[in-house]
């Protein structure tokens, strides 16, 4: 029985999101519960690639899921200020992948985000 805590996983933004389900996958940290992109037919890859049996095209469907406790976004980078709020907003834990956000305006408004959301 291991000591350390397995997080449970969504993943938005499936194209550079692939490496981090290939990771989850072979970690014993890691339990990947769903997967999320606006291309169905790229959802389908996936699902068909590693052998998983759940996705969807809406990114509110990670946000409510009360299964998944850290959300990896992997979408377009203009778009993480944006999904790391709303990660955030609905009591997730985020990894993100580079450039995490665009400007240092949207680092203040991040900050601000995750002092209120704790």
């Amino acid at each position: 029985m291991s000591d350390y805590k397995k997080y449970r996983m969504g993943v938005v933004g499936l194209g550079e999101g692939r490496s981090i389900i290939s990771a989850a996958l072979q970690s014993d940290r890691w339990e990947l519960v769903n997967i999320c992109d606006l291309n169905e037919e790229l959802c389908r890859e996936r699902i068909n690639e590693f052998g998983l049996n759940r996705y969807t095209t809406d990114y509110n469907d990670l946000l409510k899921d009360k299964d998944i406790d850290v959300i990896a976004i992997y979408t377009p980078d203009q778009l993480h200020g944006l999904h790391i709020q709303q990660a955030l907003k609905a009591g997730k834990h985020v990894i993100c992948t580079k450039p995490v956000l665009a400007s240092l305006d949207e680092a203040k408004v991040l900050l601000e985000y995750q002092k209120k959301y704790n």
